[in-house]
């Protein structure tokens, strides 16, 4: 053998180990503790916990440094027709919708259309709560750090709207206070409920290249949703924010997209080389000035935070009744994970902790 051709030979092991490395490493998940765990035997416990806990569908998406490093989707979107799951799947992000109708809500802040302590009754107020002068005092910052003194839904006090304590005193998680705002900013910004959600088309899905993110409710939806799950058996996959033959902006509760989708929403947030933007930065930062909840960390006005380690995690739950959701990121280290459900049982059967936890992590619900 010549000297070229064992040059060229020890070339071409060479190349073949790195190609072999790389597959390897294609296939293995990185956990936030650094530790990697094979695709294969995550697909497997995933699918042995939804089989024995009859959790009928999940999409789920794992982040790290700042990249989905997998997309899995896993049952079904029907049981009755075994209509399966696929990641282009939508599903209710319940109140997940929370955090993303936050960051909409501090882009109309940036650009000085809003005031995040200037009372809200000053741009709209609101007739249902006339009789209490206190609603006065609510502001936006309130209202995403939950202290605005609302319930969470009016279903929880008789049907009627009122005030559970002074705004500002205290937490109090309220999708009640959300509703307002949303009705704030569609006064501010002179749109309807439709009209609100196509700029939020603008401001945040055509900037984040996201391909399916909508709070209001579009026929195409029909075909490609999820249905949700109530003990086991189908209840709806239409148009939920659909109320009195109106299309409603449900910035609490009625955003629809896919897990890789909310997944690149929380890129957006953690990766600081490429979103170098202060504006993001102070979004997620404590608010100590604000009341927090009992035994809890002060929030941000995105995220609620929880201390892990030495580390912070921003997360959120979401409960539809017969959807489930569920996300958590550390900024710090490029790392997250989001998972969607379509059955009333993904938290309460310990699916969702369990996979947590197969995952390396610990496990948290709000």
């Amino acid at each position: 053998m010549s000297r070229l051709q064992h040059k060229f030979l020890i070339f071409v092991l060479v190349l073949g180990v790195s190609f072999v490395y790389g597959q390897v490493n294609r296939n293995e998940i990185p956990t936030i503790k650094g530790n990697r765990i094979l695709q294969s035997d995550v697909d497997e416990f995933i699918r042995h916990q939804m089989d024995s806990l009859q959790v009928a569908g999940l999409s789920i998406a794992i982040v790290r440094n700042n990249t989905i490093v997998y997309e899995g989707a896993f049952g079904f979107k029907n049981l009755v027709t075994q209509d399966e799951c696929t990641p282009n799947t939508l599903f209710e992000a319940c109140s997940l919708s929370k955090p993303v109708f936050a960051y909409f809500v501090m882009l109309q802040v940036k650009k000085g259309l809003l005031d995040l302590d200037r009372p809200l009754y000053h741009y709209l107020p609101n007739e249902d709560l006339a009789d209490d002068v206190r609603y006065k005092r609510i502001t936006a910052r309130m209202v995403l750090c939950h202290t605005s003194g609302l319930p969470n839904w009016r279903e929880n006090t008789g049907g009627k709207l009122k005030l559970l304590f002074d705004p500002g005193s205290k937490f109090g998680y309220s999708g009640e206070a959300y509703q307002y705002l949303k009705d704030v900013l569609k006064r501010v910004l002179n749109v309807d409920e439709v009209g609100l959600d196509d700029l939020f088309q603008e401001a945040v899905v055509q900037p984040l290249e996201l391909e399916m993110m909508r709070f209001t409710w579009q026929d195409v939806f029909a075909s490609k949703k999820a249905y949700g799950h109530r003990d086991g058996i189908p209840t709806q996959n239409g148009p939920k924010a659909l109320r009195k033959g109106e299309n409603t902006f449900g910035a609490a509760y009625s955003l629809h997209t896919t897990a890789s989708d909310y997944a690149k929403f929380l890129i957006h947030l953690m990766d600081r080389d490429k979103y170098n933007d202060e504006f993001v930065q102070q979004w997620l930062s404590l608010q100590m000035d604000m009341p927090n909840e009992e035994g809890e960390m002060h929030r941000s006005l995105i995220f609620p935070v929880k201390q892990v380690g030495e580390t912070i995690r921003y997360y959120h739950s979401g409960n539809n009744g017969d959807f489930r959701a569920y996300c958590h990121f550390y900024r710090s280290k490029g790392y997250g994970l989001v998972m969607f459900s379509n059955s009333d049982v993904f938290f309460s059967s310990g699916c969702a902790q369990r996979i947590i936890e197969f995952l390396n992590d610990k496990w948290f619900y709000m």
